[in-house]
């Protein structure tokens, strides 16, 4: 998640990388209208991940949905308090006591959560510090970023797997403010290109 908008920075890379790399649109897409904005800018299509996790079809507890979906717009919040780097999720109780702890208080529940997710992915500890090692260096990490870079995943986990809102966090894009239904995946994609269509009707009638 960064500072720029989509609106901003997408003709942007399409300009820099030029016409014989596929430019994909992504971050706040939901609808026909959002599609055809984005070939305007350039690009040759859109990805859709808070759209597409809101869908029947998705494996993320129904109670987790329900929380998605009752936000609004004004419901998330960027913090760098998961892992370091700025993230985007839904404001929670858990998120509020992650912003306002320090850093020392963050690093020891980061450590169990890295031990944990060395087993959850059958990573020696060994390994895990050899690849803790290389991404410190190729993202130029602070060791308490590094420290608290399994954070996110465990914490993801528990939300969209374990579906445990109270010690898990809710990824998001800001579109999730205004998505309220849960369809299925043919739903939403029948329902973007007849809106495209429209869209593009209206434009050029």
């Amino acid at each position: 998640t960064g500072s720029v908008p989509t609106s901003l920075l997408l003709p942007q890379v399409v300009d820099a990388v030029g016409a014989d790399i596929p430019v994909v649109g992504a971050g706040g897409f939901h609808s026909g209208a959002g599609l055809v904005a984005a070939l305007a800018y350039g690009a040759d299509g859109i990805a859709m991940g808070t759209r597409f996790l809101l869908t029947a079809e998705s494996r993320v507890p129904d109670a987790i949905k329900g929380d998605y979906t009752k936000a609004t717009v004004f419901d998330t919040v960027v913090t760098t308090a998961l892992d370091g780097a700025p993230q985007r999720v839904i404001r929670t109780d858990l998120i509020d006591q992650l912003e306002g702890s320090s850093i020392v208080t963050r690093l020891p529940k980061a450590a169990m959560k890295a031990l944990a997710f060395a087993k959850l992915t059958g990573t020696s500890p060994k390994e895990l510090w050899s690849e803790g090692m290389a991404m410190r260096e190729s993202q130029d990490l602070t060791w308490s970023q590094l420290a608290m870079a399994a954070n996110a995943p465990m914490l993801i986990k528990a939300a969209l797997v374990d579906g445990d809102a109270s010690v898990g966090v809710l990824p998001t894009g800001q579109v999730a403010g205004v998505i309220d239904e849960v369809p299925t995946v043919a739903e939403v994609v029948d329902e973007i290109v007849a809106d495209a269509r429209a869209t593009l009707a209206r434009l050029a009638p």
